[in-house]
């Protein structure tokens, strides 16, 4: 079954189907909220020290940061939770950390030479982290061509 549903008036297929990697990427699928998600992870917390760390407009800021608020990625900071006012990852923005961590390595692969890399640290053991996608029942990586698509609701029809 394709991944695309309701037909233009010519009969082109137009419509994503819903399912929950659409709704994973439709949380991000625009050119700023990952850089946004990005720098509140690296601890920026203020609108103007997000402004410096993404490089986005400041009307396109503003809207990225409604939407990732609206969304439960993103929350206002009071001046009440110190550090004063500004913005923070909920826990559903810190879970997006996972995916940029991924996406940290493709681009440490893929970059050009003169673009430096970032390394993290795992905490625990004192080692540069190197994100790893791994199946959770059998523990091995996961690597391109390995994985199958099943909609459980398809096979009912």
């Amino acid at each position: 079954m394709s991944n695309f549903h309701d037909l233009t008036a010519d009969g082109l297929k137009n419509k994503p189907m819903k399912d929950s990697l659409a709704v994973a990427l439709d949380a991000i699928n625009d050119r700023w909220s990952l850089h946004v998600v990005r720098a509140l992870a690296f601890g920026a917390s203020r609108y103007t020290e997000i402004l410096r760390a993404v490089g986005a407009p400041r009307d396109i800021l503003a809207s990225r940061l409604k939407k990732l608020t609206e969304s439960g990625i993103v929350q206002a900071r009071s001046t009440e939770n110190g550090g004063g006012a500004g913005y923070e990852l909920t826990q559903k923005g810190k879970d997006l950390g996972q995916l940029i961590l991924v996406l940290k390595r493709w681009g440490d692969t893929y970059r050009d030479e003169d673009v430096p890399s970032v390394e993290f640290v795992h905490d625990a053991c004192g080692q540069v982290f190197v994100a790893e996608v791994r199946c959770e029942a059998c523990g091995r990586p996961v690597k391109p061509g390995e994985l199958s698509i099943h909609r459980p609701e398809e096979t009912c029809m």
